[in-house]
């Protein structure tokens, strides 16, 4: 709770201008896919209104598999919108695109400027330490953890996250490590002698799985290993890869047959959270799912999924924040008490600090991190670290 309380104190400073700006292209880029969207439709309509969404897609455009709830209207969630993006609809993806884009807006370059502190210029999100199902941290006020990592957008957004004059901003990352970790608690000889010779982990999945290395097969493979992890659906993942749902299962089925120790995990994993009504982090911290045996075959699907990342999840967070209590303590005793840890977003921890400094704190740092599940967990797989400095958070990256 110290730990939490001293990052929230500091905060971090953040462009109010670059928001402003981004915020004025956001809103351009939204209403063009508007217009895209009624021109597929045919006719204009509330984008953000499921229930004539849902009339649009099934009722008006004949898009199959439309299924209606309780309430009479049809599910156009993300699972349902990415099936169909994947079955060709074009309407489908610009959706998607368009509820990425409002909601980046709203929730990032709108929100973010009206959290800027008056007095300290700067960002002071609250963490929650029992928020999230899995133990990781989460962050209200505004939420700084779900900031796309993977797209140019959400880059643009971390551009805004700057450091003082004088200072620079250093991220440090642990490198893949839900699947380092999925490689320890599966026991998965290839991908634990992947990650000890530092091998890319991506492309020995592509070349176990298709033969051969190439940027297209890489890209799939790093797809599926993250999928498979998240109890992903054959639907989900053609979504993913615009393949077909058989060509998707041909993969799933694939990927279990090279790698037998996933498929036992998942299975074990589900037994054992069936039997007792919860699963465990190598820490022994529990995860409860009391709806894993609903009659409801969506609550019974969505608790399955989150059954079988839970425990690699919830040990990363554990992983984490074993870091973040010993990391303040390591710093001063290096001489670096002055280094301030400013965010924890998932996998990932930012500080703030003079340039000149850049070098032995990034020491400190990556030796905490790399070490911060032992003694009480020695794992079989190595913990990577990547570290990053620039004046904004997206140049740290």
């Amino acid at each position: 709770m110290p730990v939490v309380a001293q990052m929230e104190r500091h905060g971090i400073r953040v462009d109010r201008d670059k928001l402003a700006g981004l915020s004025a292209t956001f809103a351009e880029e939204i209403a063009k896919l508007e217009g895209q969207i009624h021109e597929l439709a045919g006719q204009p309509f509330t984008i953000g209104s499921p229930k004539q969404l849902g009339e649009i897609l099934f009722d008006k455009l004949g898009f199959k598999g439309g299924k209606k709830g309780k309430t009479g209207q049809y599910s156009t969630d993300q699972g349902i919108l990415e099936r169909l993006t994947g079955e060709g609809a074009v309407i489908a993806d610009k959706v998607l695109e368009w509820r990425q884009l409002s909601k980046l807006r709203s929730t990032y370059t709108e929100a973010l400027q009206a959290a800027i502190n008056p007095e300290t210029g700067r960002v002071h999100t609250s963490y929650s330490l029992v928020g999230a199902q899995t133990g990781r941290l989460s962050s209200t006020e505004p939420n700084l953890q779900n900031i796309p990592i993977r797209t140019e957008l959400g880059r643009q957004i971390r551009d805004a996250f700057v450091a003082e004059p004088g200072n620079v901003l250093l991220a440090a990352d642990y490198s893949q490590i839900e699947l380092r970790l999925a490689a320890h608690m599966a026991d998965v000889p290839a991908l634990k002698e992947a990650f000890a010779q530092g091998e890319d982990i991506h492309a020995r999945t592509a070349m176990e799985m298709f033969g051969h290395v190439d940027r297209d097969t890489r890209g799939r493979a790093k797809t599926i290993n993250f999928a498979i992890l998240y109890g992903i659906s054959r639907w989900g993942l053609a979504g993913r890869l615009g393949v077909s749902s058989d060509e998707a299962q041909a993969m799933i089925d694939r990927y279990f047959e090279r790698f037998p120790g996933i498929r036992h995990y998942i299975l074990s994993t589900l037994e054992s959270v069936r039997t007792n009504g919860y699963s465990e982090t190598l820490f022994g911290r529990k995860c409860w799912f009391p709806r894993i045996s609903s009659n409801n075959p969506n609550e019974r699907a969505g608790s399955e999924r989150a059954a079988i990342n839970a425990p690699i999840q919830g040990t990363s967070a554990d992983i984490i924040k074993r870091a973040m209590v010993r990391m303040m303590p390591a710093l001063e005793a290096a001489g670096l008490g002055h280094v301030r840890m400013l965010l924890q977003v998932h996998d990932e921890l930012v500080f703030e600090l003079p340039e000149a400094d850049v070098p032995a704190a990034s020491k400190v740092i990556e030796a905490v991190m790399a070490g911060a599940a032992e003694p009480a967990v020695p794992l079989s797989v190595p913990l990577g670290v990547e570290i990053g400095t620039g004046l904004s958070w997206g140049a740290a990256h």
